[in-house]
């Protein structure tokens, strides 16, 4: 991963994760409304799964230097979430929602180079757990 990928993405992660309950809360209306076929997979107490999204992204930008940490517990994560019923193309709307997330909290703080890291770096990691999780 580029150095300049992970200093922009550290930077706008301390920036939204100064209110984690905020950025949960407009990132999962922001996944609903783009994609309406994930609600049904959130079933229970959405603080708690947004408490869990929070850490997992805190997981993520700590060990973006770390792949060999970073990519066996985002394989897991991604095997756990085939047995909960993620279909592999909801990835790009998490995606799709996650930077619309940053965007929407962070504003004039959150830049079009600040987008392509974080576009650059969940495709990577989506496209390495989505390889492992729905292998043909």
């Amino acid at each position: 991963m580029e150095q300049d990928h992970i200093a922009r993405i550290r930077r706008t992660w301390a920036l939204a994760a100064a209110d984690p309950a905020a950025t949960s809360r407009v990132f999962y209306s922001t996944l609903f409304r783009m994609d309406p076929t994930t609600k049904p997979l959130f079933q229970g107490d959405l603080e708690v799964q947004g408490k869990k999204l929070t850490d997992t992204l805190g997981f993520i930008v700590d060990h973006l230097d770390a792949l060999d940490i970073l990519v066996p517990a985002a394989q897991e994560l991604a095997t756990r979430h085939v047995s909960y019923g993620v279909a592999k193309d909801q990835y790009d709307s998490v995606g799709a929602a996650l930077i619309a997330t940053f965007q929407k909290l962070l504003g004039v703080d959150f830049s079009s180079e600040d987008t392509a890291a974080w576009s650059a770096v969940y495709g990577t990691l989506a496209d390495a757990m989505t390889s492992h999780a729905y292998a043909e």
